[in-house]
């Protein structure tokens, strides 16, 4: 993402301005550009042009230097990438927990190893609102950049040296390669196809490509090039968003409009980019990029993580005041350091800064509190952020038999013998994802007389044709082709998250078990939801001294209780009983924070335990 002065072209700057101005309004969560986080994408073209023209042309000339290579690349990342982790973990101990320092910890040396995306890729989904709480997530894509830097200057020099003829067609096979892999695994391993090089590798070596093709286009077919390419960034930006299966084939229209609009060089829209707003913007946009998500995370963390108007162009100024700042104090001084300066004297240093920051990680990772104490209320509550990895919770779930994920090994893994097994009781099927497991041990000691079997699967709606992962659709089609009209339970109670969009199929679903021979079906509505983790939400109140209440109510999911109206009628009047789990959860308007003296959710919409027992005792006769 950097900015190369080599041949210098005014409008790739500009290009760089719509890339971070994308990003940064996606993150500020203006509605009008949902699919703004496509802004990455662009600058990985750019960084795959503009490198790979340098590279060919020390390699022409015969000055091709891995170490001088490397030195540049310290000088531009290194020193406003660690201004950048110092100050976010400064301010970060002012508003974090305990676990969210712990994993700032290891983020930092994830950063400054260049492996962030290898690290979140273990970690989190990038739309999930986990992820969302981590100021220094977007450091993956930093990752995906250096990996490439490392790997290209190499496999250059080999083929120049080796396979020159074939440079060109070796590099367009390495980028088949991979563009066919992020198509395979967008769909077989999305959070691995977002993270990882070899499913992004194709995006830089689309930028590669266009530098070693070099093509001169006359003015006419530059113009056209230049403004499909808008058109395609345009689409991209606005027409895509975080339900979008991505990268895979939608990546296609970031990555396609910005090879198109770099190689219209001297058209209209070449000339629009090289006006001195988007060039300015543009040359700031690494440090950017670098600031905009911590500032806009911790102050989220510090207050709502819905910001109204007036935050959005608060924080958007604040971030493009610390970026002039960064650029002009922090990048330009290393970026501009003579040639006189040995290799040495700016890798040794460099070494050092890498090493006394993951030092300042690593104590971090291992002692969260270094930099501040917490009261032991808050202590207590955080440690619900590894609530759901402890193994006898994941077994009230029934993990990996009865309720499957992406890591259960498909349908297979599926205990029909175990989940399915029937006895002389009245069997309720309980069917849905993963709201549907959270109740299946509760629900089952609340109504011991009949008999509680389990299908559930993470993110799979309990529909007839669910638009999902291929364990989901099979497990989907087993229960509602196979199973129910072969047994014909008397009770099959739905839950899920429901979507607007799946509402009909949810109806259709309705009336195939209801044809199906089932005696009654029971729709539970949504849980009650927040937009972070219920025991963060209580901690930080805890810390801030802020009413628990007032802070429930702030981080409350928008429109929970108008859409549980709207399907409260859908469902009834397809014929099914309707549970409502928003009246259990906030009785009176006010939702519950605790249930004994333990938090009714472990995350923002997962019941504890406790939690679980409480809302299935209240519905249970329902049934």
């Amino acid at each position: 993402m950097g900015f190369v002065e080599m041949g210098y072209r005014a409008d790739i700057d500009g290009l760089r301005a719509i890339a971070v101005l994308s990003v940064l309004l996606f993150h500020l969560g203006v509605s009008w550009v949902p699919g703004g986080f496509v802004g990455v994408d662009i600058f990985f073209v750019i960084s795959g042009y503009l490198i790979t023209r340098i590279l060919m042309r020390d390699l022409k000339a015969g000055q091709f230097s891995l170490v001088g290579f490397y030195r540049k690349r310290a000088l531009r990342i290194l020193p406003a990438l660690c201004v950048v982790l110092a100050v976010t973990t400064l301010v970060g101990s002012r508003v974090m927990l305990p676990s969210e320092m712990r994993e700032m910890g290891q983020s930092i040396i994830a950063a400054l190893l260049f492996i962030s995306n290898l690290h979140f890729w273990s970690q989190v989904d990038y739309f999930t609102p986990d992820a969302k709480e981590n100021p220094l997530l977007h450091t993956w894509s930093l990752g995906i950049e250096e990996q490439f830097y490392i790997i290209l200057p190499l496999i250059l020099w080999l083929m120049w040296r080796y396979a020159r003829p074939w440079l060109l067609q070796l590099v367009g096979l390495s980028v088949a390669i991979s563009l066919g892999l992020s198509f395979y695994a967008s769909d077989q391993m999305p959070r691995a196809s977002f993270y990882l090089l070899p499913t992004r590798y194709w995006e830089l070596g689309a930028g590669a490509l266009l530098a070693l093709f070099a093509p001169r286009l006359p003015k006419g077919v530059a113009e056209i090039s230049g403004l499909a390419g808008f058109a395609l960034l345009a689409v991209a930006i606005f027409g895509l968003s975080e339900d979008t299966v991505f990268p895979g084939a939608a990546a296609l229209l970031p990555v396609v409009g910005a090879v198109f609009v770099i190689a219209g060089h001297g058209g209209s829209v070449s000339r629009v980019l090289s006006w001195p707003v988007p060039v300015w913007l543009g040359r700031i946009s690494y440090s950017l990029y670098l600031w905009h998500w911590p500032v806009i995370v911790l102050w989220k963390l510090r207050t709502d993580p819905v910001l109204d108007l007036s935050e959005m162009i608060a924080l958007g100024a604040v971030s493009i005041a610390l970026a002039v700042v960064s650029a002009r104090y922090v990048e330009r001084p290393f970026r501009s350091m003579p040639s006189s300066v040995t290799n040495g004297a700016v890798l040794g240093p460099a070494a050092l800064a890498i090493i006394a920051g993951i030092g300042v990680g690593w104590g971090l990772s291992v002692s969260p509190t270094m930099l501040r104490g917490y009261v032991p209320q808050v202590a207590e509550l955080d440690r619900y952020d590894s609530y759901f990895d402890a193994p006898s919770f994941k077994a009230s779930w029934r993990y990996d038999t009865c309720h499957l994920d992406p890591h259960s090994g498909g349908f297979e893994a599926y205990d029909k013998a175990a989940c399915l097994k029937k006895d002389e009781r009245p069997a309720l099927l309980l069917f849905g994802d993963s709201h549907a497991a959270h109740l299946w041990q509760a629900l089952a000691a609340a109504r011991p007389d009949l008999n509680v079997m389990q299908a559930s699967s993470t993110n799979c709606r309990p529909l007839p044709d669910p638009n999902a992962t291929d364990f989901c659709t099979d497990l989907s089609r087993f229960i509602y082709h196979d199973w129910v009209p072969n047994h014909r339970p008397k009770i099959v109670a739905l839950s899920g998250v429901w979507r607007p969009s799946e509402l009909n199929s949810l109806v259709k679903g309705i009336h195939h078990l209801r044809a199906s021979g089932v005696e009654q079906v029971v729709v539970l509505g949504d849980t009650v939801t927040y937009t972070a983790t219920l025991p963060k939400i209580l901690a930080r109140a805890a810390m801030s001294g802020a009413p628990i209440q007032a802070q429930q109510a702030v981080h409350l999911q928008p429109d929970l209780w108008s859409r549980d109206r709207a399907l409260h009628e859908l469902v009834e009047q397809a014929g099914a009983t309707y549970v409502s789990l928003l009246d259990v959860a906030c009785p009176m308007g006010e939702c519950l924070a605790e249930v004994d003296g333990v938090p009714f959710l472990f995350d923002s919409n997962h019941y504890t335990s406790e939690g679980a027992a409480y809302v299935a005792q209240r519905i249970a006769g329902q049934f």
